[in-house]
């Protein structure tokens, strides 16, 4: 099976469990923002982002070195999964607690929220190393495991919840479930790698030292990256009220449902993209970064177009009337959501070509511009500042990644695709419009239809292509 037919597989088995834990995750985001309200949901969405910033710090670029070191066969396999998995638990861990002392003297945050963090931090901590198992699976190209334990995790999530409202029992109880899903997730990742290799704790301070080395530039680009991402909602939530940091956080629910998949997508093609690197196979490198660009693209145009028209009724549909008003940054942050999706393909091929420390000083100046235009714009102007500022930072991380890139191999992506998908989009826009009036589910199948029927016409999208996805 050749190199596409197998990337093109498991990233469809991956999109398609992804495609499932999506729809169980709207359905928690619904049931808990219907539940909760504005004031409860902005509470939960600010312990959430809290304990995300430093489940972050914690990574520090484990998760793609760890591929990378993988695909590169330098070291056994047990005894790297086995170092990988203990470096990650003692990180987390003291970057988590870390975090809760932290939290204890943040004079914003009510007692509720500060035993809400106490209290899902356990789920980071799974949540960190479910990402360490599904590296393991992405290299051996066998994501149908990670899609049954992500599943399973969601649906026990669902039922809890649904549980959890029938009793009124709150917030917290809310909380414990979240972790109570990462538990499921991870016991089950880790009794399939076990079905592959003995997990164990192992440490092997030389192999430690040489994880360092690698991951320091990534752990510190993604600890600034952090900053911009993640900085908005909490600086929101000391600055103003939490009803306020509901109506950001459901928007911004449905940007982190969509960002789920470009790191699935370059999960699995990092490793094939560090190879052709490694072995200066030139043409079978740009041969995966253009395909890659391209696919990102095909999906990114739509999405832009489609939630500037579809934005308000889809948050009615999901988190109700009381979140009608999160149309407004949706709007917005889709185009955050656009730059992230590049970013991703940008930041992936940056790691594959280890240029991670070029890009340090750009990653500080994004930082820097992020965090004093939030805490500039927020005060004064909400969610608003947060979302525009958030697609700056954006904005400033992903072209200089590309310039690097071209600098480095002298490649520079091919816009044929991005021309016709661009063409196709805006058709499938005109098509919204003259049929705003309809129901939001047949206005989504009809800019399904329309976008690619029009991406297959202007050639964006052959036939070729199609038979080789489906055939894999």
């Amino acid at each position: 099976m050749n190199l596409t037919r197998v990337i093109a597989r498991n990233t469809s088995i991956h999109f398609v469990g992804k495609g499932i834990s999506l729809f169980l995750m709207l359905a928690s985001f619904a049931l808990i923002a219907r539940y909760l309200g504005q004031l409860g949901f902005g509470q939960f969405t600010t312990v959430m982002a809290y304990l995300q910033v430093f489940a972050i710090f914690s990574d520090m670029g484990l998760y793609m070195i760890f591929i990378t070191m993988l695909s590169q066969k330098t070291e056994d396999e047990t005894q790297l999964v086995g170092n990988f998995f203990t470096f990650r638990i003692i990180a987390s861990i003291v970057v988590l607690l870390i975090g809760m002392v932290i939290a204890y003297f943040i004079p914003q945050y009510t007692y509720v929220i500060k035993l809400g963090i106490a209290v899902t931090a356990l789920s980071f901590l799974f949540g960190s190393l479910i990402q360490l198992f599904t590296g393991f699976f992405q290299k051996k190209l066998k994501m149908t495991y990670v899609v049954y334990a992500e599943v399973i995790g969601r649906v026990c999530l669902v039922g809890l919840i649904i549980g959890i409202i029938w009793l009124k029992l709150g917030l917290l109880s809310i909380l414990s479930a979240v972790v109570i899903s990462g538990f499921i997730i991870f016991l089950l990742l880790f009794m399939f790698v076990y079905k592959f290799i003995p997990v164990s704790l192992q440490f092997d301070l030389s192999l430690w030292r040489t994880i360092l080395k690698k991951t320091w530039p990534v752990g510190l680009s993604i600890i600034l990256t952090t900053i911009y991402f993640k900085g908005d909602t909490i600086i929101l939530s000391l600055f103003r009220p939490f009803e306020e940091v509901g109506i950001y956080g459901a928007a911004y629910r449905i940007l982190e449902a969509l960002i789920m998949f470009p790191p699935i997508f370059m999960g699995l093609v990092l490793a094939p993209l560090a190879h052709a690197w490694a072995k200066k196979d030139m043409s079978r490198f740009k041969r995966i970064y253009q395909k890659s660009f391209d696919f990102f693209i095909i999906l990114i145009l739509p999405l832009v177009v489609g939630t500037l028209f579809l934005a308000k009724p889809l948050m009615i549909l999901i988190a109700g009337n009381e979140f009608a008003i999160s149309a407004g940054p949706l709007k917005v942050l889709v185009f955050a959501t656009a730059f992230i999706f590049l970013g991703s393909l940008t930041t992936y091929t940056i790691i594959a070509l280890e240029k991670q420390k070029i890009m340090l000083k750009f990653y500080i100046v994004a930082a820097m511009i992020a965090l004093v235009g939030y805490l500039i714009f927020i005060p004064k102007y909400s969610y608003w500042g947060a979302a525009y500022m958030t697609i700056i930072a954006e904005f400033l991380v992903t072209a200089p990644a590309i310039f690097i890139i071209w600098r480095t191999t002298r490649i520079l992506p091919s816009f044929q695709i991005f021309i016709k998908a661009l063409f196709a989009s805006l058709i499938m826009g005109v098509a919204l419009y003259l049929f705003s009036g309809a129901h939001l589910l047949l206005l989504i199948l009809l800019s399904i239809i329309v976008y690619f029927v029009f991406l297959y016409v202007f050639g964006g999208l052959s036939l070729k292509t199609i038979k080789e996805i489906v055939k894999a």
